[in-house]
């Protein structure tokens, strides 16, 4: 392929993500949430946290505790996030 035509294709490939590149705020606020819940849920499993996703999003979301869980898993999952 000639340099000219790589460089072109180049150019309109970074033009088609640039074009798709800003989210709408809702859209960021909603990803960063998804982000920041799996996450921390994640990474807390991996070191023994008995929370579930679900119970994981109320700490975070709501400020709740978990009935009959640790209250070591909930400060843990808060502390995280």
């Amino acid at each position: 392929m000639e340099p000219d035509a790589l460089l072109k294709r180049i150019d309109e490939y970074k033009a088609a993500i640039d074009s798709r590149r800003s989210l709408a705020n809702e859209e960021q606020q909603e990803l960063d949430s998804y982000f920041r819940i799996g996450l921390t849920y994640t990474s807390n499993a991996l070191e023994g946290n008995t929370l579930t996703i679900s119970e994981t999003k109320v700490i975070i979301e709501d400020g709740l505790t978990v009935g009959g869980k640790p209250l070591k898993d909930c400060f843990e999952a808060a502390g995280h996030a």
